[in-house]
């Protein structure tokens, strides 16, 4: 699987790595929106961390769980470092180092969803209105029900639309 995220002005694709999440990432995560050395964070199941492939810059971290019931991989939670964090960045006009952050460990996760034989299937939950849009527009998720607005399902067919962007470098690259 070859991941990537885009460079500040989307002109350069940046190869990136999913690893276990280490302790020395949790403690980069300082300037974050989220501290990820919590006792709540550390509670949370697999943990992993999206790399620069190059040099190892921590780029973000996620927390999934299979969910068997549901026949779908759960993302628990997921952050963009400080640097490509838009809520953080928004807060000091200043803007994102990086693009596709997300969108890469989502993938990483659907790659989980079919290894689990659960076809790519993906549940989680948007934190904001803004997320909930972005999901929406750029991963296809749809709302799972209408008691919570912000949970989210990403179907086999807009998992594979995912990481088809990463399968089209894949073959070209």
């Amino acid at each position: 699987m070859n991941l990537f995220v885009w460079n500040d002005d989307m002109t350069s694709q940046i190869p990136v790595v999913v690893t276990p999440a280490s302790s020395q990432d949790f403690l980069n995560t300082g300037d974050w929106q989220t501290r990820w050395n919590t006792p709540e964070i550390s509670a949370m199941p697999n943990k992993v961390g999206l790399h620069r492939a190059d040099d190892g810059e921590l780029l973000g971290l996620m927390s999934y769980r299979l969910d068997e019931r549901g026949m779908a991989v759960e993302v628990v939670y997921v952050e963009s470092a400080g640097h490509s964090n838009a809520n953080l960045l928004r807060q000091n006009n200043r803007p994102k180092k990086y693009y596709g952050i997300a969108k890469a460990l989502f993938a990483y996760a659907i790659f989980v969803s079919v290894d689990a034989g659960f076809g790519g299937v993906l549940f989680c939950r948007a934190k904001t209105t803004e997320l909930r849009s972005y999901y929406m527009k750029e991963f296809g998720a749809v709302p799972l029900g209408q008691y919570d607005p912000f949970r989210m399902i990403i179907w086999e067919d807009a998992a594979e639309q995912i990481v088809s962007e990463y399968k089209a470098v894949n073959e070209n690259g």
